[in-house]
């Protein structure tokens, strides 16, 4: 099946839902879909069962559709509830390896590296991207990659990591709750993008 047809086949599924308005809960829908897919097309397994994308052309195709799709319904200002609330509330369930009073940390549901976690800020603030920041988030800031570090520690990557920020729809940011991607556990290529 094209990702057209599953994105069709998906669409009968979204619903208005009481939290989010229909745009927003399309558009995580959306998202949630083109994870499903690049997951399902493109994932190797590891050793302890866990997947990872190879990372080919369709599954950026897809990010860049999702950041798209996500600029277009004007995710990135309306400062909607995102999935991430969801996962901070505890209401959609995730694989959290940390979490404190500031930040959470959890594996990302469609990995591009066999380490793929996500540290996001648990009170976003008006911070739903890197270049929103202002003076009163350097604290967050500050505490996100100290976090991030630490979780690269835990997670026994001491070869190396990366630490990636997608910012707009031209840096492929689908969800707009400031998150800190940290990808490890294999030789990362150069140059990213």
């Amino acid at each position: 099946m094209s990702f057209a047809g599953a994105l069709n086949a998906f669409r009968p599924l979204t619903r208005v839902s009481t939290r989010l308005s229909r745009k927003s809960h399309t558009i995580q829908r959306y998202i949630a879909k083109c994870n499903f897919v690049r997951t399902t097309r493109n994932c190797k397994t590891l050793q302890g069962g866990r997947a990872y994308s190879a990372g080919s052309t369709r599954a950026m195709s897809n990010e860049e559709t999702a950041a798209k799709a996500a600029a277009a319904a004007g995710m990135a200002d309306a400062g909607a509830p995102t999935i991430f609330d969801k996962i901070i509330s505890k209401e959609i369930p995730a694989n959290i390896v940390y979490e404190d009073d500031l930040c959470l940390a959890f594996r990302d549901i469609a990995p591009q590296a066999p380490t793929h976690v996500l540290v996001i800020p648990k009170i976003r603030a008006g911070l739903t991207q890197l270049s929103k920041a202002v003076p009163e988030h350097k604290d967050i800031l500050g505490h996100l990659l100290y976090t991030a570090q630490a979780v690269a520690k835990s997670e026994k990557l001491d070869k190396g990591f990366r630490i990636v920020v997608n910012d707009g729809e031209e840096g492929c940011q689908s969800v707009f709750h400031l998150h800190l991607h940290i990808l490890g556990g294999r030789q990362l290529t150069w140059p990213p993008g």
